[in-house]
């Protein structure tokens, strides 16, 4: 027992402290973050390995032990390095939210179960491996392991080099650095552990176990906590503590150089005023070069310096008298921009819903390619109630890191990381939020300092009130242009409305007209009739254009009272259609049968083309024909005589609804006087009709003769039963130049559904 205590020396008592270090780091760890998170327990098995390894470590230098005891610690020691090295890999992935430490793990497994089974030579692996080195008097498994511990090792380092490289925003490149120096620290340590000490004059194993244990305690202290030192500030203090030790220090050199060179002398006057000169030169100088050196090297360091009072009186003064919101935007986020030497920023406003739990956050315009943009924020998401309650601005490494805000929904935190914005600073009007100010990364790569914190949150107070009125005036623009709208809608509604209200009157002058001429004849021809009954004189051939005359009066009679039938069916949704299958082209030339006549007598020119490929449609023949022979007579009676109308065809589909779906088109083109765009929405209301109601003829397939305005409707109300559309394109109104009109109709060929409307529709090609 007196040997072994006796063997108690140095590097056993650091392995056996840096073994207790590892272990009050546990207890640390459990303490602040518990052990339920996968990354917390992956760091607690590896600081439990590390306690095992600082044992084994102990065990081989620890004398008076058994002789192979020292084997034994040596051996686990050297399998403890190999299974920590994947383990790391793990856990870096896991520090910086990678996939893949499930396959890492695996490999990492699969890597320790092989040396391991080379190290107890299982099935004769250790010659089949290492060859003539098996038998060597040295440890025959050291090439395998370090070659090992180098692969894992060097990829953790690339990994957490190439993500350094990759993460722009400061805070997490700090906290990403951090864990950089910790690793630095960590294998440098491990690779000292590896090296032979008997080839060093100092025992560069137990410097090793040190080193280890210190990167160990960083990365744990990275795991742990969620604000880190900026290693930057930290850096720019040691160089100007650094610098300006050495030159105070320099001076201090001078002056005792001064004083030592005097008092080589006899003590005299002379040498007392020296010395006090000495001194009074010293105290002159020290502080200004101190201060001087402390302004150099923020200089160097970082440059964007600013004076917090300057900054906020000038953006007082800016903003004081603004109220148009896009420019408050433009000018607050550019002046902070430029004190703070950021390139990316904007305004957001906050939109509270009356009936819903949720807000809207709209982005203004701003600085940086930053498009504007509407988001949906839950009024009790933890992100939400920080801006609203919180006492200083968000940011968004604190929104990423934080447990407290993984609560929030994905969507919101997927939006705010997609804006790459760095501070979210939040404006309030009585503990309401009313906007927020967000903010990219600096130019200088710098974090966010507190004073730059305290100076956003005094910018946001500053411009509840002018963003307030700002919005009011908004508010009330919004409101004029919605009234303007609105009065500009009503007079279009008048002027509709007039329109149709004149073609209700209009039509009961035609309709009256219409009846009353064919009445008329029915009537003189009874006259004449009743006279020739009294005389008794029958002529064969009076005979024959009395009964002529009254059949084209009851027919006009018929050809209007249909009509007013038809359009009260549409009207009531009663039409009656009778669908069969129907071709295009037969139904085109029964309707321009009808008007054959009228089309010789004006000498016009029908042109029917691309009809007979065309699929057959679902339909009723007769409803069908008496819409395109409404067409067909529309355009008669609005083509002057010698004038060309073209009738074609052609086959669509349609594939917005994932279901492909063919549709028939028929245009109806005219060579005529064209629609005026103000009434091409209205020619296919009841009653409506183009020009003056003192042209109406009763021909109705005289140039600009019309009848009672009921065509189109009628045509309308059929395509529509039938599943179609219909529509006119016109250049516009002009009897000199004769722009023509093109009727379109749209029907599908399969079986349409009544109330449903076609989708989009392209030409097949």
């Amino acid at each position: 027992m007196t040997s072994i205590l006796f063997g108690l020396q140095a590097p056993v008592v650091v392995s056996l402290g840096t073994a207790l270090g590892y272990f009050m780091l546990i207890m640390l760890v459990v303490q602040r973050r518990g052990w339920t998170e996968w990354p917390i327990r992956t760091l607690l098995l590896y600081l439990t390995l590390s306690i095992l390894l600082s044992i084994g470590l102990s065990l081989t230098l620890w004398l008076g032990l058994r002789s192979d005891v020292p084997q034994v610690g040596t051996r686990l020691a050297a399998d403890l390095l190999t299974a920590m090295a994947p383990l790391m890999v793990v856990l870096t992935l896991m520090f910086v939210e990678r996939p893949g430490a499930k396959w890492v793990a695996l490999v990492g497994l699969v890597w320790l179960l092989f040396v391991l089974a080379v190290d107890f030579n299982v099935a004769g692996l250790q010659e089949r491996v290492l060859g003539p080195t098996a038998n060597s008097s040295t440890d025959p498994m050291y090439p395998l392991r370090v070659a090992g511990w180098v692969g894992f090792s060097s990829g953790t380092l690339l990994l957490v080099i190439v993500d350094f490289i990759r993460t722009r925003r400061p805070l997490h490149r700090n906290r990403i650095l951090f864990w950089m120096l910790g690793l630095v620290f960590l294998l440098t340590g491990e690779l000292f552990m590896w090296l032979d000490k008997e080839a060093f004059l100092i025992d560069v194993n137990q410097i090793g176990a040190v080193l280890r244990f210190s990167g160990a305690t960083i990365l744990a202290w990275a795991m742990i906590s969620y604000h880190l030192p900026v290693l930057r500030n930290f850096t720019r203090r040691l160089m100007s503590g650094m610098l300006t030790t050495l030159i105070i220090g320099g001076l201090i050199f001078i002056g005792m150089l001064v004083v030592l060179s005097a008092a080589q002398q006899v003590l005299s006057v002379g040498v007392i005023v020296t010395a006090i000169l000495a001194a009074v030169v010293l105290a002159v100088f020290i502080h200004p070069l101190r201060l001087l050196m402390d302004r150099v090297i923020d200089r160097l360091a970082y440059s964007g310096r600013y004076n917090p009072a300057r900054a906020l009186r000038d953006y007082g003064d800016a903003i004081n008298n603004i109220v148009d919101l896009n420019t408050l935007s433009t000018v607050a986020v550019g002046i902070i921009a430029d004190a703070l030497d950021v390139r990316r920023g904007s305004l957001m406003l906050i939109n509270r819903r009356e009936t819903e739990p949720v807000i809207d956050v709209v982005i203004m315009e701003g600085m940086g390619a930053l498009a504007v943009d509407v988001a949906e924020f839950s009024q009790v998401s933890p992100i939400v109630t920080y801006l609203t309650d919180g006492a200083k601005p968000l940011t968004q490494y604190e929104i990423d890191i934080l447990p407290t805000y993984r609560s929030a929904p994905v969507t919101e935190r997927v939006w705010l990381h997609s804006l790459e914005m760095e501070v979210y600073v939040p404006i309030r009007d009585n503990n309401s939020l009313v906007g927020i100010f967000a903010f990219g990364r600096k130019e200088s790569g710098e974090p966010y300092s507190d004073q730059d914190l305290d100076v956003l949150m005094t910018v946001a107070n500053q411009t509840t009130v002018v963003l307030q009125n700002a919005r009011l005036v908004s508010d009330l623009r919004s409101a004029n242009s919605s009234i303007t709208e609105l009065n500009a809608e009503l007079t279009e509604s008048n002027r509709r409305l007039e329109k149709l209200d004149k073609a209700k009157t209009d039509f009961i002058e035609i309709a009256s007209h219409e009846l009353r001429t064919p009445l008329t004849q029915v009537r003189g021809y009874s006259d004449i009739l009743a006279d020739m009954v009294q005389q008794g004189g029958f002529v064969a051939a009076h005979m024959n254009q009395i009964s002529q005359g009254i059949t084209r009066a009851s027919v006009r009679l018929e050809q209007i009272i249909s009509a007013m039938l038809d359009v009260s069916r549409i009207d009531a949704q009663a039409l009656d259609i009778r669908t069969a299958a129907i071709s295009v082209a037969a139904a085109v030339k029964m309707a321009v049968d009808n008007y054959k006549d009228a089309i010789r007598d004006r000498k016009i020119n029908v042109q029917i083309s691309e009809l007979d490929g065309l699929p057959p449609v679902q339909g009723d023949l007769q409803r069908l024909c008496q819409a395109f022979g409404n067409l067909v007579g529309n355009a008669i009676k609005f083509t002057p005589d010698g004038g060309n109308i073209a009738i074609s065809g052609r086959t669509l589909e349609d594939n917005s609804n994932g279901h492909p779906q063919r549709f028939v088109e028929v245009m109806f083109a005219d060579t005529g006087i064209g629609i005026d765009v103000a009434d091409q929405g209205l020619i296919f209301e009841k009653f409506y009709r183009v020009g003056a109601v003192e042209l109406h003829s009763t021909g109705s397939t005289k140039f600009k003769g019309a009848g009672p305005g009921l065509g189109l409707p009628i045509a309308k109300g059929v395509i529509q039963a039938h599943g179609g559309k219909i529509w006119v394109e016109s250049p516009g109104h002009d009897e000199s130049r004769m722009p023509g009109s093109t009727f379109h109709i749209v029907l599908p060929v399969a079986r349409p559904a009544m109330s449903s409307a076609t989708g989009p529709l392209r030409s097949k090609s």
